[in-house]
């Protein structure tokens, strides 16, 4: 089967679209993103109707990819203004106490969305030049935790995004993280497919933003920097584990369909093995006493050529010598954990039996309890239940990380079990 020329030329459109529109995205805004998404309609009416495998072997995947991540931005701002007030509880805003700790539902905390906020890495110069060293963050803060004796500050959780996949396509988990008490960052930086960041530069990214959430005269007054959960998906679970090996302020990680380096980003300079890095960071455990960074995996079955079995979440399980817990879903595709398919990454790997919702759900189910159950001070001392009258509904909350986590684990899997969804589990060196 052939692809069809017209499909090759809209996509060396949409790639030229693509650059213009990231060279001007962070100056002027979007303004360029409605002329992309015209000149990108050939593009998807193609993929409706060629093959996946014919056209990624054309054009291959990461540029297939790369024609949709231009218009992948969510443009809508929030209507909170960025003030020390704006996070600060009252006690007429407060939420009601939790009575369970149910990790399929949201939390007990209120979420606060605050405004797009940009951040110039200044440090990285040189090895970012120009707009490639700003970064687009998304940050979402817990609220309301005052009446159930939960105060900030907070663990901080950073979601990294697969490749050219824009931070919008995975805002349901940072809400679900943010409503259990977790000061949650989402980001986009600027990139394209024939302008790519590397993954040592995108690691610094990574460690960048804790360092800004540490010192930003808002976001800091409820920021706990020494508590990082790292959450990716694709190359961001890879990018996480890379900078855990890196930064001890990383207390926890977990990685949706994690990729290590393939054909399309094959090992060498600026490319490490995040799954070397995984066995690495266990030697360094036992050589400098630094304490274990226990890993959740959520996978999935049709990986495929997206999530190749030589580079899956598998062997991100085998290599790690942590407290790990290893979710498959066997009958989901490699881009049902986003919120938002597009035409193009629905063509481009394989769709499973299981609804996208539920994939979502489950995962974010698994990502919550792996919080609750790894990060440390997640227990009764760090909550004001101890120096308060308390109640029923403190105890219970506060009593969530008291349990073992191959408790949370079993309970957490009770709870998402669904007949017609295939899961397969295992864990390794739990409590």
């Amino acid at each position: 089967m052939q692809t069809p020329v017209c499909f090759a030329s809209a996509l060396h459109q949409a790639h030229c679209c693509q650059l213009t529109s990231l060279q001007t995205w962070y100056g002027r805004r979007h303004v360029t993103t409605v002329s992309c998404s015209r000149q990108l309609s050939l593009a998807v009416r193609a993929v409706a109707e060629e093959s996946a495998v014919a056209i990624g072997q054309v054009v291959g995947r990461r540029q297939l990819l790369a024609g949709f991540a231009a218009i992948s931005v969510d443009t809508k701002q929030p209507e909170v203004s960025l003030q020390p007030s704006t996070l600060e509880d009252s006690e007429t805003q407060a939420s009601s106490p939790p009575t369970s700790a149910d990790y399929t539902s949201p939390g007990p905390f209120r979420v606060v969305r605050l405004p797009r906020l940009e951040h110039t890495c200044h440090k990285l110069f040189p090895q970012c030049l120009g707009t490639q060293c700003l970064l687009r963050l998304d940050v979402f803060c817990p609220k309301g935790g005052s009446s159930f004796g939960a105060l900030p500050p907070y663990p901080v959780a950073v979601f990294t995004g697969g490749f050219l996949v824009g931070s919008s396509s995975y805002l349901s988990y940072a809400e679900r993280l943010t409503s259990w008490g977790y000061v949650t960052v989402l980001y986009d930086k600027a990139e394209s497919a024939v302008d790519n960041l590397d993954d040592v530069i995108s690691v610094k990214f990574i460690q960048e933003i804790i360092d800004w959430c540490g010192s930003h005269p808002v976001i800091s007054r409820v920021s706990d920097t020494s508590r990082v959960y790292l959450c990716g998906h694709s190359r961001g679970g890879k990018l996480s584990v890379l900078a855990a090996a890196l930064d001890p302020r990383v207390v926890a990680l977990c990685l949706l369909d994690p990729v290590d380096n393939t054909v399309w980003a094959p090992l060498g300079p600026g490319y490490p093995s995040g799954i070397q890095a995984l066995k690495q960071l266990g030697d360094k455990q036992t050589a400098d006493g630094r304490q274990a960074v226990p890993l959740a995996l959520i996978g999935s079955g049709l990986g495929g050529d997206c999530a190749p079995k030589a580079a899956n979440f598998r062997l991100f399980y085998e290599a790690c010598t942590a407290p790990a817990w290893m979710v498959s879903i066997e009958q989901a595709g490699h881009f049902q954990f986003l919120d938002k398919q597009s035409s193009m990454q629905r063509a481009v790997c394989a769709q499973g039996k299981v609804p996208d919702y539920s994939v979502r759900q489950i995962s974010q189910a698994v990502m919550v309890a792996w919080a609750q159950a790894m990060v440390p001070g997640r227990s009764k001392a760090s909550f004001a239940s101890q120096q308060t009258p308390a109640t029923a509904a403190q105890h219970t909350f506060s009593a969530v990380s008291t349990e073992t986590s191959d408790s949370i684990v079993h309970k957490t899997l009770a709870s998402v079990h669904d007949p017609f969804v295939h899961l397969q589990s295992r864990t390794k060196h739990l409590i």
